[in-house]
């Protein structure tokens, strides 16, 4: 609730704000009456009610508090209202019925200004509540006073500390129009004179126009925008690293910070020259340290292939003999079940003979009962794919044996139609569910002088790759023929999904791949280039996004007096 008074404050002089905290209406009545004319009231019938509106602007000037109230007595509003920032500075008065001196101190303790016994007596609350008032004004006018001049010390202790904590370099606060406030001694020095000759005088008056021009710019840009700014310039052969600061205050000033950094300048470029030089070292470096790494890797690829064949020709050898001891077993069955069945058609004729018929009854039971006719024509047809079982192993391991050729290390003749075949047949699992392969084979291609087992790792990355390509149904088709210029070439083509022509220079990269990550190494192309660099050849692809792959290795057909490696001219069209 607000009362306002009958006659108004004279103009320009604000009315006092008296907050009257009572938890009885008939109380604050009272009060506000005895007020009213005087100052401008608020009353609240409850201690929260109270806090509220001490919290609000405007802010009351002074509190009348009630001591004994149900809800939130006014020992507690006092001291959530001394615990406010916003409220602390609030004189509060308490007004109760009865008093005694503990109880008197408990409030005093607390933070009250004041008590007052009813019955209130006008004059006498009136009288109270004007001497508060203006004892807080003064408080108020006192803390501002202090808070003015405090700020008046720091700021001249900031402008002293600034010239003394940096003599290391020119410092110097001037007015707007240049005139020199205050300088350190080494900025004095600069000129050849001291602080007090300086003081009073024009900076720019000393100054050559080249440095005093770009400084007066840089001075009105701090004054236009309040913030610090910073320029280089030069003085007497000399290099200025320039800083200037506004300083806030009457009058306008600011304070410039000059630093010679000639040699600072000297040491940087030289330092920058030496960070290129450094760079273009560790540019070197790096690209050693990958050519290393791209070697590593591929000896490593290569000692696994290697390994891979060993273990091949093991497997193959130690197949080799249980196979063939099955195999002659299973021919030896053969010719021992001619014999039996040919022991048993003679009895069944010498049955037939001499012995009645009620036993060539029983003996014809027993053969039907056993379907004997249907075991005669069956085993055979038993051996017979039992056989054919053990051919296509043979031919397994005659292809394991083939792909590795363990202990052919050097460069030897090889049939590249037998090492494409052999490569097919061993990673046929990975492409018989989803490749067609067509073979266009030139049935007069030479004998090239090769690794051959190098030449079906390359054959076998190029396949497995075709095969990659293929999402779903597709063919690989395997060309060779021979140029006029005398040079073999082996071409694989797919009907795949195509390489992207910003992909194409890349593709013999080491560690790049165009398949999702843990898909492939990318080291399969690179160690592909590198295989036919070695044998002297070239490879050349060519890819259309969505249509497909090709894949041409030329090779030299007779190399065989040559022995240095070096690598291919690969190109990519």
């Amino acid at each position: 609730m607000v009362t306002t008074p009958d006659n108004p404050a004279p103009p320009g002089k604000a009315l006092a704000t008296i907050l009257v905290v009572d938890d009885s209406r008939i109380n604050l009545k009272g009060v506000s009456r005895m007020l009213e004319g005087h100052f401008r009231v608020l009353t609240a019938e409850s201690g929260p009610i109270a806090l509220q509106i001490a919290a609000a602007e405007p802010r009351p000037d002074l509190i009348l508090l009630d001591v004994m109230m149900p809800e939130m007595d006014g020992y507690e509003v006092i001291q959530r209202l001394q615990g406010n920032e916003a409220t602390r500075d609030i004189p509060v008065i308490f007004v109760t019925a009865r008093v005694n001196d503990e109880d008197e101190q408990h409030g005093l303790s607390l933070g009250a200004a004041d008590y007052i016994t009813k019955p209130l007596r006008p004059s006498i609350l009136l009288a109270r509540i004007r001497n508060h008032l203006k004892l807080k004004q003064a408080q108020d006018a006192l803390r501002d006073y202090n808070t003015a001049l405090e700020s008046s010390v720091a700021e001249r202790t900031a402008t002293l500390s600034a010239v003394l904590d940096s003599a290391d370099q020119l410092i110097v606060m001037i007015t707007l129009d240049g005139a020199i406030m205050a300088i350190n001694r080494i900025g004095a020095e600069q000129f050849g004179l001291t602080p007090t000759r300086l003081a009073g005088c024009n900076l720019f008056d000393l100054l050559p126009s080249e440095f005093g021009i770009p400084l007066a710019d840089l001075i009105a840009e701090v004054m236009d925008t309040g913030r610090s700014a910073e320029i280089d310039a030069a003085r007497d052969k000399r290099i200025f690293h320039v800083t200037v600061y506004p300083v806030p205050g009457e009058p306008p000033r600011v304070v410039v910070y000059a630093s010679d950094v000639t040699d600072k300048v000297a040491a940087d470029a030289m330092l920058r020259t030496e960070r290129e030089q450094l760079a273009a070292s560790l540019a070197h470096q790096r690209e050693l340290n990958r050519k290393l790494e791209e070697a590593q890797n591929q000896l490593l690829q290569s000692e696994k292939m290697a390994s891979l064949g060993q273990l091949a020709a093991g497997v193959a050898h130690e197949l080799n003999n249980p196979i063939g001891f099955v195999r002659s077993n299973v021919t030896t069955l053969k010719g021992y079940l001619d014999s039996l069945f040919g022991i048993i058609q003679a009895y069944d004729t010498k049955a037939a003979e001499s012995m009645p018929p009620e036993a060539l009854a029983a003996l014809a039971a027993i053969k039907q009962r056993e379907d004997f006719d249907f075991l005669h024509e069956d085993i055979f047809q038993l051996l017979a794919e039992s056989q054919d079982g053990l051919t296509r192993v043979q031919d397994i391991v005659q292809n394991l044996k083939d792909f590795s050729r363990v202990g052919e290390s050097g460069f030897g003749w090889a049939d590249l139609h037998a090492c494409l075949d052999s490569t097919l047949n061993i990673i046929w699992n990975e492409l018989k569910y989803k490749c067609t392969v067509v073979k266009h084979y030139d049935q007069t291609l030479p004998q090239v002088y090769c690794i051959a087992s190098q030449l079906n790792q390359v054959f076998m990355n190029l396949l497995v790759n075709a095969g990659h390509a293929i999402a779903e149904k597709g063919e690989i088709t395997i060309t060779t023929r021979q140029t006029p210029d005398g040079t073999v070439q082996v071409a694989i083509s797919d009907t795949g999904c195509g390489i992207a022509a910003e992909h194409l220079p890349h593709l013999f990269e080491p560690f790049f791949t165009t398949k999702p990550i843990g898909k492939g190494t990318g080291l399969g192309l690179s160690i592909t280039y590198g295989i036919i660099g070695k044998h002297k050849g070239s490879i050349d692809v060519s890819s259309e996004v969505g249509k497909g792959t090709t894949f041409t290795v030329n090779l030299p057909v007779d190399r065989s007096d040559e022995a240095e490696d070096s690598p291919p001219n690969a190109l990519a069209a």
